[in-house]
Order: structure tokens, then C-alpha cells, then sequence
């Protein structure tokens, strides 16, 4: 190895290939040497770094870029834990050194759930009759190549059966995907209508009441590390039976019992939080909008545009304690729809303290205002007896949260005055605390207190935001 330095740079010959000169406020990094990937391959690795073999990075670059290039991959929910390091050699070349530990990846879990909208509602009333059962086979990482297998068999109180394959890192720059997927989901009791703010409900325990099948084909572009679009395609086939129409027409619209349409969604992401299932610091702009009925089957008179935005912004205030702003909308152009296309609040979004209640609507507004305290930073633990390593390292951490929501939901055609919380201004505030663990889970209590003085402590084991 011969080494030159004239005038603040630096000429590198090793083995006989001569480098450029480089500044000394410069590095060149010379390779990437990964360890503990025994499954995943390692171009899936590469693809999330801010920085690779053969690049000139500013010194100053080094540590954020390390830094950031951790945060994606463990946004890729292959592994548990993420490490770097570099060697530094003569001439300001350096090898980046990068080790993980990857996850358990093939996943044939029994399934023994509930069938309620969340926790805290099966808690208050605990039926057994109410229980899912069944099997769940996921295969992430597939492949070495960060692909999906999904296959899940769920009977007793919601039936669904599932296939599902996704192929990520398709092309020459690994920046297109494929996804397709269908399933089948059928149940004896359905929510057939609305009133005092909760859900009715009605079953048969000879038919099936609601039943619903949908098969999709989705394209996803990923031109930059963290911006996505995706199209997707489906086709619905929703159907109920004669009673669920006969106690709620407006079900489907005027006693339809059959609800089949092609619907076609476009989604752009952009997120650069540091993680993206419990973020603490970044933003990210999420935009989708979905066509229900594209005229292939006129028989259904229901077309409707929807339209949504989502913004997160998460930010470290101090040591230990962080700020988060979440907001999301959503406006439709037809507001003569169906029960079935006026899923509002209480579903996949919900306003803290109103667990027990469904707003049915059109368009409508969340905000989310939260003020996190680290009661316990990210600790790891190894546990003795257990020799499986996907298993035996937990890392796990613990926050204290102050919370404060503020939501709105639009309905120009209410059919029941008995649902008051429509059409104004709802709002809450509480305390959380958050056990944040490994494979992507949290476990929240939380105490709150609604617009009505209605308290109470709620209950989730979910991954905050991720459906938003």
C-alpha cells in the first residue's frame, strides 16, 4: 500500500488500482460489509441505504447517514435489531460495517381474537361467542427478497379466508413492486345500522348476513427512498341477506342485497419519520383518492369519488419528551350514499375516549395532538432460557402520553336523529402510557375524558397511525 499526501490531499493506490484524489473533508467508501443476513439478500439491504459502495460522502455526513439508513431498515420490519461501524483506512477510505439480526419470518400463528371494533368494546362487554379461531401462515421476507406470502383461515365470529403475494425491488433499480390478493370474508352478525351513536347489531346463526369477497391488483413505484405511489385495482362483490335488507334498505341503497363494483385507488407517500411503526421524529404526507364504480357494471347507481390527506408531524421537544401532530380528511363527491360507504370515525380511525361509539358520514376531519414522555428509554433484555435469537433479545421502551383530539364529521342526508354526534365538533383528552416492544406492537392504556364528561380506561394492542 503506497500513500501520498501533498497539499491537504490524499492519492491511494492499494493492490494496484489507484483512486482520485480526495479532500480531506471527504470520505470514499469503499465497500459495504454485512453480517447476520443468513435469509435476507444482500441488495435488499443496500436498497435503504443513504449511501453505498463506490460513493464520496462529506465526513460530516457519516453519522446521520448511518443513522438514517438504520431507521430504514428497520422500517422494513425484517429485522430486530440494526448496528453500524466503519473501518478507516489510508487516503480517507472507509468500509461501512453493518450487522443485523433478522426476525422470525415464517409465521403459522393460531388465531384466537375478537371480533370487535377494538379491545376496550369487547372488554366492557366480554361475550365468548364473539371470538375468532383459526390459523394465520405469513412469510415475510420470502426469499431472501423482502417478499410476501399471506395465507390465513379465520373462522367463528368474522370468517375470512386469504391468499396474498407481494413482490418488491422489481427492475433494474429495484424500484417497482406487484402485490395481488384475494379473500373472502363472511359473518352471522352484522352492523346494520346506526343509532345513538353505536352500532345495531343483527344475526343469524343459520345464514350468513354480510358477506363480501374482493380481489385486487396493485403496482407500487418507489422512485426515491421515501416516496411511493401505488394503483391498485379491485373488484368488490359485497352481498347481504334478505333480512339485513329488509330491517335497514338503505343498507346497500333502495333493498339492493348485492353491491358489486370495480374500484380503483391511487396512494402517494412520502415519510421520513424515524420510524414508521412508533415515530417519534420526521414527517410524512400521505394522499389517496379511490373511484367506487368505473361503469364496467352500470347496475349500481352509487359512483363516488373519495379523496383523502393525512399529514404527521413528530418532533423531540427535549431530552425525553417529544410533540406529534397527526391530521387527517377526508371529502367524497357523492353525498347520497349507502350506510356500507359512510364509514366515518370508529372504524380505522378513532377519537380517543370514544371507543364505544361509531359517526357515520361522508367527509371528515381528525386532528391528534400528542406530548410524549420517555419513562423509560429503549432497553434491551436477553432472556436465558430461551435459545431461539429471533426471540430471546426484546428491546422495549415506555412512554407517558398526554392526549388531546378534535374531530368533525359531515353528513348532508342524517336518517336517524338519534346519532347527535354528527354534524359538530367532538373533542377528548387523556393520559396513556405506551409499551412500545419488538414485531411491531404496542400496548396502550389509556384514561380519557370525552365532550359528554363520559370517562374511562381504554385498551389497544395496535400499531399507532399504521392504517392511517
Amino acid at each position: 500500500m503506497l500513500v501520498f499526501v501533498i497539499a491537504g490531499w490524499s492519492l491511494l493506490c492499494i493492490s494496484g488500482q489507484e483512486h482520485a484524489a480526495v479532500p480531506d473533508h471527504q470520505l470514499v467508501i469503499r465497500d459495504v460489509v454485512i453480517v447476520g443476513n443468513k435469509v435476507t439478500k444482500r441488495n435488499i439491504l443496500l436498497r435503504e441505504l443513504v449511501f453505498g459502495p463506490g460513493d464520496t460522502i462529506n465526513k460530516m455526513d457519516l453519522i446521520p447517514g448511518l443513522e438514517r439508513s438504520r431507521e430504514n431498515l428497520l422500517n422494513l420490519s425484517l429485522f430486530n435489531f440494526v448496528t453500524f461501524d466503519a473501518n478507516h483506512y489510508p487516503g480517507n477510505t472507509i468500509d461501512i460495517l453493518l450487522e443485523v439480526q433478522e426476525r422470525w419470518y415464517i409465521w403459522p400463528t393460531p388465531i384466537f381474537e375478537h371480533g370487535e371494533r377494538n379491545l376496550s368494546t369487547f372488554l366492557r362487554e366480554p361475550r365468548w361467542s364473539r371470538l375468532n379461531y383459526g390459523m394465520w401462515l405469513k412469510w415475510n421476507n420470502f426469499r431472501g427478497r423482502n417478499e410476501m406470502l399471506n395465507a390465513k383461515i379465520r373462522l367463528g365470529y368474522k370468517e375470512q379466508y386469504v391468499l396474498q403475494y407481494e413482490k418488491p425491488n422489481l427492475g433494474v433499480d429495484e424500484n417497482h413492486a406487484l402485490s395481488v390478493s384475494y379473500s373472502l370474508s363472511r359473518q352471522h352478525r352484522v352492523t346494520f345500522t346506526t343509532q345513538e351513536n353505536q352500532p345495531v347489531y343483527f344475526r343469524d346463526d343459520d345464514n350468513y348476513s354480510l358477506s363480501s369477497a374482493d380481489a385486487f391488483v396493485a403496482y407500487t413505484y418507489r422512485p426515491q427512498l421515501y416516496s411511493r405511489h401505488r394503483v391498485r385495482a379491485h373488484f368488490v362483490d359485497d352481498w347481504i341477506s334478505d333480512t339485513v335488507a329488509l330491517l335497514n334498505p338503505d343498507f346497500f341503497g333502495t333493498g339492493f342485497t348485492r353491491y358489486q363494483h370495480f374500484k380503483i385507488d391511487y396512494v402517494f407517500q412520502y415519510d421520513i419519520r424515524d420510524s414508521r411503526i412508533y415515530p417519534l421524529e420526521g414527517h410524512a404526507f400521505k394522499f389517496k383518492t379511490q373511484r367506487f364504480g368505473l361503469g364496467i357494471i352500470d347496475d349500481y347507481p352509487y359512483g363516488n369519488w373519495e379523496f383523502e390527506s393525512t399529514f404527521f408531524y413528530h418532533k423531540k421537544l427535549a431530552n425525553r419528551l417529544y410533540f406529534a401532530d397527526v391530521a387527517k380528511g377526508r371529502v367524497t363527491t357523492n353525498k347520497e350514499v349507502p350506510l356500507i360507504l359512510k364509514r366515518g370515525l370508529g372504524y380505522a380511525e378513532n377519537l380517543t375516549g370514544y371507543d364505544a361509539f361509531v359517526i357515520d358520514g361522508t367527509d371528515y376531519f381528525i386532528n391528534k395532538v400528542i406530548f410524549k414522555y420517555q419513562l423509560v428509554k429503549p432497553s434491551k433484555f436477553s432472556i436465558p432460557f430461551l435459545n431461539i435469537k429471533q426471540f430471546s433479545r426484546v428491546h422495549y421502551a415506555i412512554y407517558l402520553n398526554l392526549l388531546g383530539d378534535v374531530a368533525y364529521v359531515n353528513d348532508p342526508f342524517p336518517r336517524d336523529p338519534s346519532n347527535n354526534m354528527v354534524n359538530s365538533w367532538q373533542y377528548s383528552a387523556g393520559i396513556g402510557l405506551d409499551f412500545v416492544t419488538y414485531y411491531d406492537k404496542v400496548l396502550s392504556v389509556e384514561y380519557a375524558v370525552n365532550r359528554y364528561g363520559m370517562t374511562g380506561f381504554f385498551f389497544r394492542v395496535t400499531t399507532p397511525f399504521f392504517e392511517w
